[in-house]
């Protein structure tokens, strides 16, 4: 049997200007807000949002330089990386011909 929610005063408000911020309707966060949070829906709108607007301002990296950026990380702490140990490789696969 489905339990009931109840919003308070202030929350109609809130649901508005999160369907906003996500480009939706109110009735369709709602469901996300119930099951997830006020809190942590805001927070993941904002987030995708963030990266949105790094997108459009071409604030990016590439595969390459992302799997760069990873060794350089792992080579400053002194681990060895999985591509040196032979577990991994960084080259991309191709899809198989039949």
């Amino acid at each position: 049997m489905p339990q009931a929610a109840s919003l308070s005063r202030s929350d109609p408000r809130r649901l508005e200007r999160l369907a906003q911020d996500a480009g939706t309707t109110p009735a369709r966060i709602l469901k996300t807000v119930l099951r997830d949070g006020f809190e942590y829906t805001e927070w993941f709108v904002r987030r995708v949002n963030e990266g949105d607007a790094d997108l459009k301002a071409g604030r990016v990296m590439s595969t390459q330089g992302v799997l760069s950026l990873i060794e350089k990380q792992r080579a400053s702490r002194g681990r060895k990386s999985a591509a040196a140990s032979g577990r991994v490789s960084l080259r991309p696969r191709l899809p198989r011909t039949a």
